[in-house]
């Protein structure tokens, strides 16, 4: 669902005029792209982690049932023939007929282990057992990146954070369980783990200290699948692919354009691989809109990359535009759970004045209201409200709270 991005009343936009400064920047990945980069877009800050010795990538959340793989460095899940965990230690898991289940870059949520989710309370590896707990019913074929196939039983999240999983050869021999605490990552977006070597690694920056993680992973590129190499967004930005616009007018008309919260909007097709001369072309007139987490607005542009060789890439960065929310607001304190959330929404918020009418409203991205919430006079100190959301479409939403002429605003993301 595309999303067009507005300026709310809630915002101060104070757009740069003669300083806006165009910065150069570059990452490394390395020679085939061993590692990923983590780049925050204020600092320029750049965390290097590898990306070969890790299989799964778990989420911290503790409403989160997704788990990726490791598309990139060839990592893969299968659904099995017969696939019940009925004697996983003492049977052979049945691979006569194997279907390969993918991840997906809509959300990081759209992940190979829940791709046959049928809703709540079927999670595609798990079924919801009530008090927030998932219990697993299904193995499946992994290969992982040495290329060696294991079986894998995802035997339960629980909602204190532990999440416990089985692993064995086809056969169930070398059968070993692990129980990780989601709690423990709890500052992280994700957390990795190399089933191999049974090792855990907490490689990430804090949640909101990176917007872009440049990475080698498996997308759709016609009718095929296909390692590929390029830029991921990080959870719940907003960010507009502007093609065939000269650079200049590309910013200057920056709130016109369409934005997306997808997370491979920039992705790996801003270059192509020229047969004829044997080196990367980059595409002319591209650049990419977005914000990062202090609400300030940044042009990309993509510049140059070497190749597998070095695994660098190269572009230009300019910030245009600063977002501040209003000072002196009467609304302090705003918390959102979950964020992200399938149904129901918890709202925490302390208002200084109960004597000023207090409007709650759920608005899309281009600014349209979908949800009246609440409209009315509040108590003084901290302020409950839960609201259900399930009939909204997935997305990225902004959740306004106004009370008299002040208004804060928060991002909320519904999967």
């Amino acid at each position: 669902m595309l999303k067009q991005l507005v300026l709310i009343s809630a915002l101060a936009i104070s757009t740069i005029s003669g300083t806006a400064q165009l910065v150069s920047d570059s990452v490394t990945m390395g020679a085939g792209y061993s590692n990923q980069v983590f780049y925050q877009l204020s600092t320029g800050n750049k965390t290097v982690a590898s990306a070969t010795d890790w299989d799964l990538q778990f989420f911290s959340s503790l409403f989160s049932a997704s788990i990726r793989v490791n598309s990139g460095f060839d990592v893969e899940l299968y659904e099995a023939a017969s696939s019940d965990t009925t004697n996983f230690a003492t049977s052979t898991l049945d691979t006569s007929t194997l279907t390969i289940l993918r991840d997906g870059y809509a959300t990081w949520e759209t992940d190979a282990f829940t791709s046959q989710s049928t809703g709540h309370p079927n999670y595609g590896w798990g079924k919801y057992q009530g008090l927030g707990n998932l219990v697993g019913f299904k193995v499946y074929a992994i290969k992982l990146t040495s290329g060696v196939f294991k079986k894998i039983w995802i035997k339960e999240f629980k909602t204190s954070g532990q999440l416990t999983f089985t692993v064995a050869d086809l056969d169930g021999s070398n059968m070993f369980s692990k129980t990780l605490n989601r709690a423990s990552y709890s500052t992280k977006r994700h957390f990795y783990y190399d089933i191999e070597n049974d090792s855990v690694y907490d490689s990430e920056p804090l949640k909101t200290e990176w917007e872009l993680v440049f990475r080698k992973y498996t997308d759709q590129a016609g009718p095929g699948f296909y390692n590929v190499t390029g830029a991921l967004t990080n959870h719940g930005l907003a960010i507009a692919q502007v093609n065939n616009t000269a650079i200049s007018d590309a910013k200057a008309n920056w709130n016109t354009h369409t934005y997306d919260s997808t997370i491979n909007i920039i992705g790996y097709d801003w270059k192509s691989f020229n047969m004829g001369t044997f080196s990367w072309d980059i595409t002319d007139s591209l650049s990419f809109i977005m914000k990062d987490y202090n609400g300030d607005v940044y042009q990309l542009v993509f510049t140059g990359t070497t190749g597998a060789g070095t695994g660098k890439m190269y572009f230009t960065k300019e910030l245009f535009s600063t977002v501040s929310l209003e000072e002196n607001s009467p609304v302090l304190n705003v918390g959102v759970f979950p964020n992200p959330a399938n149904s129901f929404l918890t709202i925490n918020f302390e208002l200084e004045n109960a004597n000023i009418p207090t409007q709650i409203r759920l608005m899309d991205m281009n600014g349209r209201q979908v949800k009246s919430i609440s409209s009315n006079f509040m108590s003084t100190g901290v302020n409950q409200i839960n609201t259900d959301i399930s009939d909204l479409n997935e997305g990225v939403y902004l959740l306004q709270i106004i009370a008299g002429n002040k208004s804060i605003t928060k991002r909320v993301v519904k999967q």
